[in-house]
């Protein structure tokens, strides 16, 4: 048991009655969504513990460098071993359980040994981390009581599953991490959670197309160069509806209003992908992707 294990021992209780939170929250939306978005969710919920440890591979970061970040992922680790450990007891990891143990096994072989203070570092850490995720839960609840009037339609919830693929946590660290085993095992849930994304691509989208002003496939040709505020640049691979042409270059909004406050793209797109865009046309030219949008392919690993 490392350091951080031990202090995420003295707190265990609380985070054991947030895993039966969320196992219950994720149960109680099945009977709304077809069979693959309730599985997509599902998914989602069992990769949640290595998420922040993905985004931070695909930053280029990797442990065995600095004393302070090495217990960040100290801690993350131990985090994430314990959630994933008791999906796998529930029953509830859907097969990702595994090969995302034996990244956290990997990456806490490469932290580096450090002087006697970096433990109590390490400490703190966990501390600041579950304290960030108590903070995080009082915040989601707030906002469910400010919504408790509004059903949300479960149309939505699939669409934006479909305008936010799951492996795009996973698909990012691949381009940045250097370590054989830990790419591998990044892959291999990558190759679980295809499939699915599939099947969300193969539900009936023709309401959707119907409505809006401009159907396009598309390649991705960057990232959003100021962040989020930003349109992303593609170009047309095939004009299907509305004011597009072949080899044209478009930009597509990753969010409605720049000016409100941040909540969340529209759409998640990585560099080289290949999307089919249902969008509105704007009136400076962009184009705001609305439910329908999806993506087609992939660039290979």
């Amino acid at each position: 048991m490392t350091v951080a294990d031990d202090q995420l021992a003295r707190i265990g209780p609380e985070i054991d009655a947030w895993d039966r939170e969320d196992a219950s929250s994720a149960s109680a939306l099945d009977d709304r969504l077809p069979d693959c978005a309730s599985e997509a969710l599902a998914l989602l919920e069992a990769l949640r513990p290595i998420i922040p440890i993905a985004i931070k591979l695909g930053a280029g970061q990797a442990p065995g460098t600095d004393a302070a970040e090495d217990a960040w992922w100290a801690a993350s680790v131990a985090l994430a071993r314990r959630d994933l450990l008791a999906q796998q007891a529930a029953g509830t990891d859907h097969g990702l359980a595994a090969d995302s143990l034996r990244l956290l096994d990997r990456i806490d072989s490469m932290v580096g040994e450090w002087s006697d203070d970096w433990e109590e570092i390490a400490r703190r850490c966990v501390d600041e981390l579950v304290d960030a995720g108590r903070r995080g839960r009082q915040r989601g609840q707030q906002l469910r009581e400010q919504r408790q009037d509004v059903e949300p339609q479960s149309h939505l919830n699939v669409a934006w599953l479909l305008r936010h693929p799951t492996d795009h946590y996973l698909r990012s660290a691949t381009k940045t991490v250097a370590d054989p085993e830990c790419r591998a095992l990044i892959e291999n849930q990558i190759a679980r959670l295809t499939p699915n994304y599939r099947e969300l691509c193969d539900l009936d989208w023709t309401t959707e197309e119907a409505v809006t002003d401009v159907i396009c496939e598309m390649q991705v040709l960057d990232t959003a160069p100021g962040g989020w505020k930003k349109p992303v640049t593609a170009v047309v691979t095939t004009p299907i509806k509305g004011n597009t042409s072949l080899d044209e270059q478009i930009a597509v909004r990753l969010v409605e209003d720049t000016n409100a406050p941040f909540n969340g793209t529209l759409v998640s797109f990585l560099v080289g992908e290949q999307w089919l865009t249902c969008a509105r046309e704007l009136e400076d030219g962009t184009l705001l992707p609305l439910d329908g949008t999806r993506r087609c392919a992939v660039p290979s690993l």
